[in-house]
């Protein structure tokens, strides 16, 4: 059976989704999928290439979802195909800084803001949207290691952390509105 692109990615997700980032290494996937780590390399062309394929694995099953035009409905959805895989918001981070471009659900964001920013403001308020949720998500998925290795034995119900995160999303849309509403940039 030949190795595929798409393969690698699949075993890649599922790894992640597994172990966290810290458990995904070239070397293990290759054990997984039975071949040899040089092997990788011909579908791959680096970690980094590997870990942006697997952040848009993420994010794939929420692109439909994330096309709405309410921002935060596009947070919440995002968050939910964030939440069931490990370390996810560490992944889309580092595609964010590495491609910025390279997410396709990311892409029509901007465009969520533009009634009230120019182009480049809109970005901005698209990306503090995003790096609102990645945080947040982070902050849960490190909560649940914690409970994981009987640190925390407490941890807030899934409908507590929907409500903070929800208050979360409506403060910092409150506040972009507020500053889109003044009609100046942030440095003014």
């Amino acid at each position: 059976m030949a190795l595929s692109r798409t393969q690698i990615v699949e075993a890649a997700y599922a790894l992640l989704r597994e172990h966290g980032l810290a458990g995904l290494s070239m070397r293990r996937l290759a054990q997984d999928l039975g071949v040899q780590a040089g092997a990788l390399y011909y579908h791959v062309a680096s970690k980094q290439d590997l870990l942006a394929a697997v952040a848009a694995r993420i994010l794939a099953d929420a692109e439909p979802a994330i096309s709405t035009t309410d921002p935060a409905q596009a947070a919440r959805d995002i968050r939910d195909a964030l939440l069931p895989v490990r370390d996810s918001a560490d992944v889309i981070s580092f595609v964010q800084a590495f491609r910025p471009d390279a997410l396709i659900p990311f892409r029509h964001l901007p465009e969520l803001f533009s009634d009230r920013f120019p182009a480049q403001q809109a970005r901005w308020a698209a990306q503090t949207l995003i790096r609102y949720v990645l945080g947040f998500v982070a902050e849960e998925h490190n909560r649940a290691e914690l409970v994981r290795a009987k640190i925390l034995s407490n941890p807030p119900s899934q409908a507590e952390s929907l409500d903070a995160f929800l208050f979360g999303v409506e403060a910092v849309l409150r506040g972009l509105a507020a500053l889109g509403n003044q009609g100046r940039t942030p440095h003014d």
